[in-house]
């Protein structure tokens, strides 16, 4: 059957009534559509025969709406397809596990023509503008690296895609072992990444400030978040973009993947001088490196941070932690209010040599 100038959209809904309602109001307004009655075969069809967008009712037999989602995120010929589920106006946690999946927008039941018509035209319009085209146009020619853009397109992305929260201090964003399902930008606020050790310590391996991101190399591996993410001590705000938003947003605009590149190797050469450090300097010195190397991140304000995660980062006890500082601010090199570090001569504790 040749393709709709408006586009082609599989309709799988099990409740016939509903399924031909879509069905006729959509070519009624000049789109082609294809149906089935349950999840298994609308995802058949799907791989089948890629339709321009997905309209897919949550509770089916054979396949549920979830399950569909996830098959058909995980195959490259419908990973990008624009998926927008329908739901009953009180399935509150469907609508939200469903976007926490990856789903771009939800309809409800009973619908409006208008409310249908809008979400999918919104949702073609900007699944042909990210192809730079109509529906099934051919993906743009690779260009030359050009980081600068590419991080513009993600912080796009992140703007007009993504949906933001806050969380209070102390609160956890995701935990270690979680399976991503989002990429993270900080908006303000800090947040600490760590880890667990074998015997039950935590180490924190890094803290993140306001234009940060975090969850990429997970998201990109398809593996599990090795490190649990935490606030600090100020409330956070963040920005989630749904993994398979962020996905075909890589494998789309070669500039957004050379913008990933360059922000991993310079957290790669950052974290194996961190190691080093570990390696071979005293508590002493790695405590004054890690004060000078949060003060270059933050050079206008005081560090906030209390002694239990100093000391997670630093890798030692919390008394250690408290004898160094007092040192320091004996000599004259910081002064401490509570949580509240500043320092006076960071050259200083940078040079030092033990």
């Amino acid at each position: 059957m040749a393709s709709s100038p408006a586009g082609h959209i599989l309709i799988i809904e099990d409740n016939e009534e509903v399924r031909e309602n879509l069905s006729e109001i959509l070519e009624l307004y000049g789109y082609r559509t294809t149906t089935a009655a349950d999840g298994l075969a609308g995802a058949k069809r799907a791989i089948a025969e890629p339709p321009d967008l997905i309209l897919c009712d949550v509770m089916m037999p054979e396949l549920d709406g979830f399950g569909v989602l996830n098959l058909l995120s995980e195959n490259p010929l419908t990973a990008t397809i624009p998926f927008v589920f329908i739901t009953a106006r009180t399935e509150t946690e469907d609508i939200r596990r469903g976007m926490n999946l990856g789903a771009d927008d939800y309809i409800t039941k009973p619908f409006y023509k208008d409310e249908l018509l809008q979400v999918v035209r919104t949702r073609l319009r900007k699944a042909a503008g990210r192809q730079g085209g109509a529906p099934n146009a051919q993906a743009a020619p690779a260009r030359l690296s050009d980081p600068d853009r590419g991080r513009a397109l993600l912080e796009q992305a992140f703007d007009e895609e993504g949906s933001q929260r806050s969380y209070d201090p102390g609160s956890t964003v995701v935990r270690e072992g979680d399976y991503p399902h989002f990429v993270y930008r900080l908006r303000s606020g800090r947040v600490h990444l760590s880890r667990s050790h074998d015997y039950g310590r935590d180490y924190i391996l890094t803290e993140l400030g306001p234009d940060e991101w975090f969850g990429m190399p997970s998201v990109l591996e398809q593996s599990n978040f090795h490190f649990t993410a935490r606030v600090a001590t100020e409330p956070v705000v963040l920005q989630q973009l749904p993994r398979a938003t962020f996905l075909e947003l890589v494998r789309r605009e070669h500039t957004v993947a050379d913008t990933i590149l360059q922000l991993m190797a310079g957290k790669l050469v950052h974290r194996s001088g961190q190691l080093v450090n570990q390696a071979y300097d005293s508590v002493r010195r790695r405590t004054a490196l890690l004060l000078c190397d949060l003060y270059d991140r933050h050079p206008d304000e005081p560090l906030v941070l209390s002694r239990e995660e100093l000391a997670q980062m630093v890798g030692t006890t919390k008394e250690t932690v408290i004898r160094t500082l007092s040192e320091f601010r004996r000599d004259g090199l910081l002064q401490v209010e509570g949580k509240r570090i500043r320092l006076i001569a960071p050259e200083v504790l940078r040079n030092l040599s033990v």
